[in-house]
């Protein structure tokens, strides 16, 4: 008997994915993040706690998903020479905020508003941006890690970038995410 081919493969476990990110959430809207477990999701997905693991870490991965390694490279490749470490964070906060349209921006702030209402995910964000910015300085500071700026700026450019989603949710997406994004990062500009 043949395997079925990569694109099959692919297909169903992007299904899968899928099928318990939407029970997830739709759990976490009904009953609130922290009243829903594991063993929930995995009831309402139909798939096993193994798959659960596979696909997500954690049940706070649904909400908070770590970007692509391979995603932040290629938006920090994608700038032209010659910016200084603030501007290409800058640059790339507004550029990967700017792919966000349409379903993904909705569940963009379906996951925010999830984070804002619970005081355990809010704090856990901080695990994930410094995470995040562990990824970039790679990317940007390969070599060597003496100069403390690149870390500074790196840092503080993803916790205005926690703020953006923050600030987006708590006013429940009425105001345009870019309005946001770019009053906060006026603000990180200001220090």
């Amino acid at each position: 008997m043949t395997s079925p081919p990569p694109d099959h493969r692919a297909r169903k476990r992007a299904e899968t994915h899928r099928r318990i990110y939407r029970a997830a959430m739709d759990l976490f809207r009904e009953h609130g993040y922290d009243a829903v477990t594991v063993g929930q999701i995995v009831a309402a997905s139909q798939v096993s706690v193994p798959t659960f693991y596979d696909h997500f870490p954690s049940k706070e991965h649904v909400v908070l998903p770590m970007p692509d390694p391979g995603a932040i490279e290629k938006i920090l490749l994608a700038q032209g020479e010659g910016l200084t470490i603030a501007e290409r964070m800058r640059s790339g906060i507004l550029h990967w905020l700017s792919a966000f349209q349409g379903t993904d921006r909705d569940e963009l702030l379906e996951r925010w508003r999830i984070v804002v209402r619970t005081p355990g995910l809010r704090t856990r964000a901080a695990t994930f941006e410094r995470a995040t910015a562990e990824m970039i300085l790679g990317f940007v500071t390969p070599e060597t890690r003496a100069d403390v700026v690149p870390d500074i700026v790196v840092t503080a450019s993803l916790s205005a970038y926690t703020q953006i989603l923050v600030r987006w949710a708590e006013a429940d997406g009425r105001r345009p995410l870019e309005e946001v994004a770019e009053e906060v990062l006026a603000a990180l500009h200001e220090l």
